[in-house]
Parts: C-alpha cells; sequence; structure tokens
C-alpha cells in the first residue's frame, strides 16, 4: 500500500515546496504582476476545463445526467453556502486565498489525470499519470502562492487525502471505478475548473464551491446502478 502511495506524497511534497518558493518569489513581485499571472492562469484553467468536457461528452453513455448534477449540486452547495463557509475558514479579507485554494483542488483532483493516475498506482504500481500531475501541481500552486501567499500549502494534504482514497477504493474495489464513472467525474470536472477560470479572470464568479456537490451525483447513481443492476 506504501507503494502505491509514491505519487501521491511526491505530488503533496512539490505542493508544500512550491507554497514555499511561490511565497517567496511573491514577497519580491508587485500587484501588477500578480494580477497579470492569476488572470493568465484563470485563463489556461478555462481552456483545460472546455478542452476536458469536450473530449470527454462523446464517451458519456448519459446525456444529461452532467445536467442533473450541475443543477441539484449547485442548489445543494448554495444552500449549505459551501462558498461562504470556505471564505470564512479563509479568514476575512482571504477571499483571493480560498478561490486560489478552490481552483487549485479542482484542477488536481477533478481530472482524468488524477483520477486515471491513482486507480493505476494502486493496480499495476504505475506512477506516470501521478508524476505528470504533481509536475503540473508544482508549476500552479508556485504561481498561485507568488499571488496569494504560503496559504496556498493547505492544498497539500488536501490532495493526498483525495488521491489516498481512490486509490483505496481502487485497491480494494477497483471493478467499481469503471471507464463510465470517471467519464462523468471527468465531465463534471472540466466545467468547474471552466467556471474557477471565469472567476479567476474576474469575468463572473459562478463560485466553484458552491458547485462540489454535484459530483455526488454520478457516485450515488452508479453505487445504485451497482446494487440495483439497472
Amino acid at each position: 500500500m506504501l507503494v502505491s502511495l509514491t505519487g501521491t506524497i511526491t505530488d503533496a511534497v512539490g505542493v508544500v515546496i512550491a507554497s514555499i518558493l511561490g511565497s517567496f518569489i511573491g514577497k519580491h513581485m508587485s500587484d501588477r504582476y500578480k494580477g497579470i499571472l492569476i488572470a493568465m492562469l484563470g485563463f489556461i484553467a478555462l481552456a483545460v476545463g472546455i478542452e476536458s468536457f469536450c473530449s470527454y461528452m462523446p464517451k458519456s453513455k448519459y446525456a444529461v445526467l452532467f445536467i442533473i448534477a450541475m443543477i441539484l449540486g449547485t442548489v445543494l452547495g448554495t444552500w449549505w453556502n459551501l462558498d461562504g463557509k470556505v471564505n470564512k475558514l479563509a479568514g476575512k479579507g482571504s477571499e483571493g486565498l480560498a478561490r486560489s485554494i478552490v481552483t487549485e483542488c479542482t484542477l488536481s483532483c477533478l481530472g482524468a489525470l488524477p483520477i486515471v493516475g491513482a486507480i493505476m498506482a494502486a493496480t499495476s504500481h504505475n506512477f506516470t499519470f501521478l508524476f505528470v500531475n504533481a509536475s503540473l501541481d508544482f508549476v500552479m500552486v508556485m504561481i498561485l502562492a507568488a499571488a496569494d501567499g504560503i496559504g496556498m500549502i493547505v492544498c497539500a494534504p488536501i490532495i493526498f487525502v483525495y488521491q489516498f482514497l481512490i486509490i483505496l477504493v481502487a485497491t480494494f474495489a477497483r471493478d467499481w471505478l469503471s471507464t463510465p464513472f470517471i467519464t462523468e467525474i471527468a465531465m463534471l470536472g472540466g466545467l468547474m475548473v471552466a467556471s474557477s477560470g471565469l472567476s479567476l479572470m474576474g469575468i463572473k464568479d459562478l463560485k466553484t464551491t458552491n458547485q462540489m456537490p454535484a459530483l455526488l451525483v454520478p457516485i450515488v447513481f452508479f453505487a445504485c446502478k451497482a446494487i440495483f443492476h439497472f
């Protein structure tokens, strides 16, 4: 089991190092350049999100599942005020940091790369995907930390726990993580990444945190499908 966590540990440690380096760089960077970096990362996130959604949508066997998931999930998230709670947790005046943490965790956790990578790590000890994901995380966290400070280090335990849980499930119930399930999660992830991109660019704050409960819909759907065989 410990060997399976090699890629995950590498990713988490990389995030810690990137947060420290980015925070140091940010102290010597003007607000003008910080704003440019955040806007550019938002543009990249928007492009990555759209590409992910468009590449996985043709593979989906359940055309309306992502629509139901996004609507129901966003309503629940708004009702629970998840965005407000995350901002409150980050501290007064730290909305930018909270936004950056949500963006990084969305990019790092909800794409096909970390999900498939964690499954490959658990089933065949192949860490290629997770190492690639770790490299991307390192760059993104360093940029975000340069703008929003050392607080980005919070992403490290979140990413570690997320990938650890996938590896745990893949180790003991790998059949449950089917290709259709990964497709639906990747589609929702693409939409949320694009949403984060719009927020970072200052175009429209869609409160990506409030969309997170949408991920519960495919989990419940495929769990019921496996139990009741429909």
